[in-house]
């Protein structure tokens, strides 16, 4: 429901859309409801996983079949729920809890900016603070952590004004803030390869087998995201091999 009240507020997509068919007259706020009649969801209808399997796919209220996207991105989640159990710091409970939000806010704009090419400023700027905060539970906050997100930042915001904006967006910019200062220099610099070599790779396959065009617009903020998590739990093993090898 945060996507779909996320894509209201920009304008996206009117809140109108589901009050002409449904008697639910505010539909953006409350329980969850269905994306297509604006049915109100029972709670077991919201299970992550088993509500999909049960239902078949498809939405009880109408028989609409629902993406493939909602049973995907729950159970990364869960996958990235069960590994962040092993990033506990001194059985840091307040730092678990962070990483919980870290991850959920991490997938909902990796899928929002996938989808629409816009990373929510709300949603960066509450990374942002649970980054800070993350460090601050666990007494490891150091100012190189805070010089990696700045001048990540400003390492994006070059490409922006060099490009204009048509190479990299602010949302990027914004968000690099929060990546710099999450995973400090070493593991930024390698989110930073790793996103700009992975971006590379599906734009090469986008064109090869879907036939875009080389000036066709992809969002790039997927990519940091990935990179970011990816370089969060094996970012020291990385940098490890790539000490060995190069």
């Amino acid at each position: 429901m945060l996507l779909y009240r996320t894509e209201v507020r920009y304008k996206l997509r009117k809140k109108t859309d589901l009050a002409k068919k449904t008697k639910i007259r505010s539909d953006i706020g409350g329980r969850s409801f269905c994306d297509f009649c604006g049915k109100q969801l029972s709670w077991y209808e919201n299970i992550p996983m088993f509500s999909w399997l049960m239902l078949r796919g498809r939405s009880r209220c109408c028989q609409k079949k629902l993406p493939y996207l909602y049973p995907l991105l729950e159970l990364v989640m869960g996958i990235l729920f069960a590994l962040m159990s092993s990033q506990i710091l001194n059985n840091n409970w307040w730092s678990f809890g962070l990483g919980l939000i870290i991850i959920s806010f991490l997938m909902f704009s990796m899928v929002f900016d996938w989808r629409h090419m816009i990373l929510p400023d709300f949603s960066t700027f509450i990374l942002i603070g649970s980054g800070l905060l993350w460090w601050g539970v666990n007494g490891k906050l150091e100012i190189s952590f805070l010089l990696s997100g700045i001048g990540a930042s400003l390492f994006l915001l070059s490409l922006h004004l060099i490009t204009k904006g048509k190479g990299m967006g602010m949302g990027d910019v914004k968000y690099v803030l929060f990546m710099g200062l999450f995973l400090g220099g070493a593991k930024t610099i390698l989110a930073f390869y790793l996103a700009f070599i992975g971006g590379a790779v599906v734009g090469i396959l986008m064109i090869v087998f879907f036939r875009k065009k080389k000036n066709s617009r992809m969002p790039f903020g997927p990519f940091l995201i990935l990179a970011t998590s990816v370089s969060w739990f094996w970012g020291d093993k990385l940098l490890l091999y790539f000490y060995r090898w190069f």
